[in-house]
């Protein structure tokens, strides 16, 4: 005997009982396939995070000093951000582009004028990467760094910038798509 159809949401066996909803089984496949999230379904980095590389940046729109951006990226559980490599840089700086002249705050900075420019892991900054523009007409300190509009500018650490932060990103684990097997009857008779 032929599979009966009792509605477009049941399918019939032979014995007339319901093996499966269409129904049930296209939801679970559906929610199978959707992300649970914007981007990737793998994204190892939190919500709102951009993943680049190994790591996971953000680019945040609340204005703090250099140090206050400093304790604020910590407190994500991250660094400030850390332009050491032309990959990052190719990254970071179109993300500092904005019409209203808001700049990011980096984890750069020197401790006096005629120091040397450090990350704040200790580690030197490449001249050859980037240039930092100084405004030497300016009788303030500018010893923390600055990016803007793709440029890299030396301020004065008190004054209120946006944070951009990083931390390294999650590991992935590949997730399966599929549905695990039903269990068979089989073994039961």
């Amino acid at each position: 005997m032929q599979a009966k159809y009792s509605s477009t949401r049941d399918m019939l066996d032979e014995d007339g009982d319901t093996t499966m909803s269409l129904y049930s089984r296209a939801s679970t496949i559906t929610r199978q396939l959707e992300p649970r999230h914007a981007g990737h379904r793998c994204n190892p980095c939190p919500e709102k995070w951009k993943w680049h590389g190994d790591k996971c940046y953000q680019f945040y729109k609340e204005s703090k000093s250099w140090q206050g951006c400093e304790y604020f990226c910590t407190g994500e559980n991250a660094t400030m951000l850390k332009i050491n490599t032309q990959e990052v840089l190719e990254f970071a700086m179109p993300q500092s582009y904005s019409e209203f002249f808001y700049s990011y705050w980096i984890g750069l900075s020197r401790n006096g004028s005629g120091k040397d420019w450090l990350w704040m892991d200790g580690a030197p900054y490449s001249f050859e990467l980037f240039e930092i523009i100084i405004d030497v007409s300016s009788l303030r300190s500018r010893d923390c760094v600055t990016i803007l509009n793709g440029k890299a500018f030396s301020k004065d650490c008190r004054e209120l910038r946006r944070c951009a932060c990083q931390r390294m990103a999650a590991r992935v684990e590949p997730e399966s798509l599929h549905s695990p097997p039903e269990p068979t009857d089989e073994g039961d008779r």
